[in-house]
């Protein structure tokens, strides 16, 4: 067993956060089908993932929040309020109450925003040795990864067998064990103190950090290019199923499922990795395993494309690890929420937009053509990173002060009148949560 896992907090919070993203999941699939359901629409469906995730843009905001309270009340607290939040679910019994669908929806979105940076916060709180920031990514991302593979079967299942209602019963249970595991944490936090700085500096701070650490912008930036690049893959499976192995649209679900197999062993591999090669190693090899994975999905078999999509599937979640490990050993405790976020929103924002265009792309080329510029993406998104600064992880208690001391000179409290420091979002690029 891993040191790690013999820790009861660090047990405590790898429960809570997989109870969280189980229920998240599960959920979020059986709202679709729901309103699928009650009104024979597909746009009626997809308007709730944009309910969903258009509150994901106050990310930032999430982060201040978990800067400036307590993490372990913060998750309790969030994770009861989902509970409540769900049980108007029980009433839906009609088209008429489509719109308690897509409340929760929103809801959920905006629970979101604040669990996403708190629980990454949370276990920057919970680690004090920085060799262990590489294994408690593996870990936390491996967990992730295999409970998006089961939840879909869970929601989808559970909808199918007893109806929405009993999903939202069920995702309340376990909105509430959630709870239970981070209320049942014993890790000591002090009080955040008010920084005195303007509120946007405050709320730009983690895209400012990330901005101005060397060794992470770069990290970012070719996570980030990957990721977009990962993008096309779904309507690029789309073409590919029909003109390349000549099969039905329902065969995209036995190959979403084995690039999610191959996601669970990224994560692992990542895990496993990060310790020996360091974090720019890390995402230099998961931008080349997607690259080698998307190659061969030009060749028309079954088997050799199912094979790629295994490694493509792999590869995303092992850079996600490098990035997540630099990201928690460069950044001080109470700036985790808002660089998370930060990273966060810069890893997610431009999938949505990269869909739409590789849809575009799909429709005017050959896939194969979408393809050849999808490997040569990765590729040159890993290479990128050759010559560049790694994040070195070690013990040094007096580097960690002085990236704290770089903060606050960074983010100076402004005088009453002054104009505060003014970060664009712009200056990082946007990309898959981690």
């Amino acid at each position: 067993m891993h040191p790690l896992l013999a820790r009861p907090e660090f047990r405590l919070y790898i429960a809570g956060q997989t109870l969280s993203v189980l229920g998240d999941s599960a959920l979020f699939i059986a709202l679709g089908i729901w309103a699928k359901v009650l009104t024979g629409s597909s746009s009626a469906a997809g308007l709730v993932m944009f309910c969903y995730a258009v509150p994901m843009l106050l990310l930032p905001l999430g982060g201040l929040v978990a800067d400036r309270v307590r993490r372990r009340p913060l998750l309790v607290t969030v994770n009861l309020v989902l509970a409540v939040a769900v049980s108007p679910l029980l009433l839906v019994d009609g088209r008429g109450h489509l719109w308690i669908i897509y409340g929760t929806a929103v809801l959920y979105g905006l629970a979101g925003a604040v669990l996403t940076p708190a629980q990454s916060a949370m276990l920057r709180t919970i680690l004090t040795e920085r060799q262990d920031f590489g294994a408690a990514v593996g870990f936390t991302q491996t967990m992730r990864a295999g409970t998006t593979l089961v939840a879909p079967l869970v929601g989808s299942g559970l909808y199918g067998w007893l109806g929405g209602r009993a999903v939202a019963l069920v995702d309340i249970g376990i909105l509430l064990s959630a709870a239970l595991a981070f209320l049942a944490l014993r890790v000591p936090e002090t009080k955040p103190e008010p920084s005195g700085r303007h509120w946007r500096t405050e709320v730009l701070a983690g895209f400012q950090h990330l901005r101005s650490t060397a060794s992470l912008l770069p990290l970012l930036i070719a996570t980030t290019a990957t990721a977009t690049v990962l993008s096309f893959l779904q309507p690029v499976l789309f073409s590919l199923i029909q003109h390349g192995l000549n099969r039905s649209p329902q065969f995209l679900g036995v190959l979403e499922t084995v690039e999610a197999v191959g996601a669970l062993a990224g994560s692992v591999l990542g895990g496993v990795l990060i310790g020996k090669l360091g974090p720019r190693k890390t995402v230099m090899l998961g931008s080349a395993t997607f690259g080698v994975g998307a190659l061969l999905l030009l060749a028309p078999s079954v088997w050799v494309v199912s094979a790629g999509l295994l490694v493509a599937g792999a590869g995303m979640p092992a850079g996600v690890v490098g990035l997540a490990t630099a990201a928690q050993s460069l950044t001080p405790p109470q700036l985790m929420g808002r660089t998370q976020a930060a990273v966060n929103l810069s890893l997610t924002a431009p999938q949505a937009i990269a869909i739409g265009v590789g849809a575009g792309l799909v429709a005017a080329l050959d896939f194969r053509t979408v393809l050849v510029a999808m490997v040569i993406g990765a590729l040159l998104s890993g290479l990128y990173l050759l010559g560049k600064p790694d994040a070195v992880i070690d013990e040094d208690e007096d580097e960690e002060e002085s990236a704290e001391q770089a903060v606050g000179e960074l983010t100076p409290a402004p005088a009453e009148d002054a104009e505060p420091a003014e970060v664009p979002a712009e200056a990082t690029p946007r990309l898959q949560s981690t």
